[in-house]
């Protein structure tokens, strides 16, 4: 019986699997409300595309590639993406990898065995990456739209010093674009009381001067700090962020008390 041979084409095998990574992990951020920078999903993405061209070389059945090469590969990507700690987290962010996966893979199957036109260009670049781009797209929107309907803007935030922890609920606000002068880092806004509560934290070296503009204050100056570190409490999962400049706001942040500390939102996006 002779053998049929295959003419594989490497290059464009990792451009789509690259593509189509980045697809899958922005909806599984967006999905988890995890944070993710673009340069980090672009980075682990074309890790995911050279690992999964690596195994498509080697002298192993489909599910021996499955087993011992695509599943670590995709654990791997959803753990360097999210720098989640802790096994329930990882099983959950790859777990949405995969149905994400299974959803994208089947529908461009199905069209582009449905459609004709589709069909005939199947072979082609340009043609499978159109079709996943349409049910990115798609899947995208139907995403944000549920999201908007369950948008939860507070967290959970606590705050090591020393040998005790300070917990506070913190508001994430988009229209905070507080930014502190020499180093432009996102600037969060923590409540004057709170601060009181970490005065082992308070070193001079630390202290930065914020200038900010607000409503009957066009030109004010804010106290500021380096904190070492937090940790950011979303959907049961803990991220933590280190060297986090904090604004001190003198009097209560919020009227009802239902919060104490304004996060910024690019501090969400830089980890």
């Amino acid at each position: 019986m002779s053998k049929v041979l295959y003419e594989i084409y490497i290059d464009s095998i990792f451009l789509i699997n690259f593509i189509l990574n980045i697809f899958l992990l922005t909806l599984t951020a967006k999905t988890l409300n995890r944070t993710a920078t673009r340069r980090r999903i672009i980075a682990i993405s074309a890790v995911g595309a050279l690992g999964y061209c690596i195994i498509l070389c080697l002298p192993l059945s489909y599910s021996g590639k499955i087993l011992i090469g695509l599943i670590p590969v995709s654990v791997g990507m959803a753990k360097l993406t999210f720098n989640t700690k802790g096994v329930r987290g990882i099983i959950r962010e790859t777990g949405y990898l995969f149905v994400y996966a299974f959803l994208l893979g089947g529908v461009m199957l199905f069209l582009l065995k449905r459609f004709s036109f589709l069909n005939r260009h199947s072979g082609k670049i340009w043609c499978v990456l159109g079709v996943a781009y349409i049910i990115y797209s798609t899947l995208d929107y139907v995403g944000k739209k549920h999201r908007s309907r369950k948008a939860n803007p507070f967290c959970k935030v606590f705050i090591p010093c020393g040998d005790k922890e300070v917990v506070i609920t913190a508001l994430i606000d988009t229209g905070n674009g507080l930014k502190e002068p020499v180093t432009g880092k996102p600037v969060s806004i923590l409540e004057e009381k709170i601060w009181e509560q970490l005065k082992p934290l308070m070193r001079e070296e630390k202290l930065k001067v914020i200038p900010y503009h607000s409503v009957g204050n066009s030109h004010g100056m804010m106290e500021g700090y380096e904190l070492p570190g937090l940790i950011v409490e979303q959907e049961a999962q803990k991220v933590c962020y280190e060297k986090v400049i904090v604004g001190v706001c003198q009097g209560q942040i919020s009227s009802g008390k239902r919060y104490q500390m304004i996060l910024h939102p690019e501090l969400l996006e830089n980890k």
